[in-house]
């Protein structure tokens, strides 16, 4: 396949991507009441994956990168988050 038939077929899931969140968010925001607690660490570092590195992160809560590695797996596990690849770099971003 061409890089610009690959471009389109993006951007049409880009679409519909939003379009389900849209119409899903409260049973989206439900569901991730469900699986992070309150204040707990594990949401803090949820917060925090919005582009950022497992070391960027260690660094803004003070915990050491296995600690915060630990819990990005369990966050990848539940779904809520994904680490894409970036100049180089793996980062860590929130699905919702």
């Amino acid at each position: 396949m061409s890089d610009k038939i690959l471009k389109e077929i993006q951007d049409v899931l880009e679409d519909i991507k939003a379009i389900h969140l849209l119409t899903n968010n409260s049973k989206i925001q439900e569901a991730k009441k469900q699986l992070l607690k309150e204040g707990s660490e594990e949401q803090k570092i949820y917060e925090l994956c919005d582009g950022k590195t497992n070391q960027e992160i260690a660094e803004a809560i003070q915990k050491s990168t296995d600690y915060v590695h630990s819990n990005l797996s369990r966050l990848r596990r539940k779904g809520l988050i994904k680490t894409i690849e970036k100049d180089g770099k793996k980062l860590n971003e929130q699905r919702f």
